[in-house]
């Protein structure tokens, strides 16, 4: 179970503030197809799904089809994991915000400074390299013993870099952002690659993300976004 938990929170845990504004009118839902490939300890692991969000509801709502079929639920505190073909749930129950960065970048997508000063994050410098303007985002004060600088590279308006330093100033993340898809006037990074590192900047894992087949305010919403473990399945709760 361990395994499986650590494996579907990595799932999540891929795209740092990747997602600008969608859509020219207001964002309600989006769906979008991924394939992910992970790679740590000289070992490769391929998953394929669906992610689902509703804005409304703040619900994001993953389908897992490879390598096995997995449905994932966030709201708030709680993320709920059930497997259907085991008939297994899990029900996780944080006592903050669930820490996912990729639903939390999908939440502030409608937000300004990617989310960053609704965090507290605000910016402290910037500059222009090759075309390239760089913002460099300092954490709040209080959190700044946990929390390093976040670093983003944009051109055209649209997110190409993103930066991660612990508070004692060494890269702990590195994300580029490609092959933008524009949506009414914004744009979506459909290939995110992305690698972290230890505090001695030696590589833990590399992973790639390809989207694809982007799904806005859909005028019929996937049933999915409604999805609540059958009442027949008991399901395991876990508080973190």
């Amino acid at each position: 179970m361990r395994k499986n938990l650590q494996y579907s929170i990595l799932l999540l845990v891929t795209v740092l503030l990747a997602n600008n504004t969608l859509y020219a009118t207001p964002l309600k839902t989006l769906s979008l197809d991924f394939k992910r490939e992970l790679t740590e300890n000289d070992k490769t692991e391929h998953i394929a799904g669906t992610l689902h969000y509703d804005l409304k509801s703040s619900r994001v709502v993953v389908e897992v089809t490879k390598p096995l079929k997995q449905i994932m639920i966030v709201k708030d505190k709680v993320l709920e994991i059930y497997y259907p073909d085991q008939k297994q749930a899990f029900r996780f129950i944080s006592e903050g915000r669930i820490p996912l960065p990729f639903v939390e970048s999908i939440i502030q997508s409608t937000q300004a400074e990617y989310g960053l000063t609704a965090i507290g994050y605000s910016l402290d410098k910037h500059d222009v390299v090759d075309k390239v303007l760089y913002t460099h985002w300092k954490p709040p004060e209080k959190a700044k013993d946990t929390l390093g600088v976040v670093i983003l590279g944009m051109r055209d308006d649209q997110l190409i870099s993103a930066e991660i330093k612990n508070p004692a100033g060494y890269i702990i993340g590195r994300s580029r952002y490609q092959h933008h898809k524009k949506i009414g006037i914004n744009y979506i990074p459909m290939t995110v690659t992305s690698s972290t590192y230890d505090e001695k900047s030696e590589v833990l894992q590399n992973e790639q993300i390809v989207y694809s087949n982007p799904q806005v305010n859909a005028e019929t919403p996937n049933p999915i976004l409604n999805f609540t473990i059958p009442k027949s399945v008991e399901v395991k709760e876990i508080k973190w």
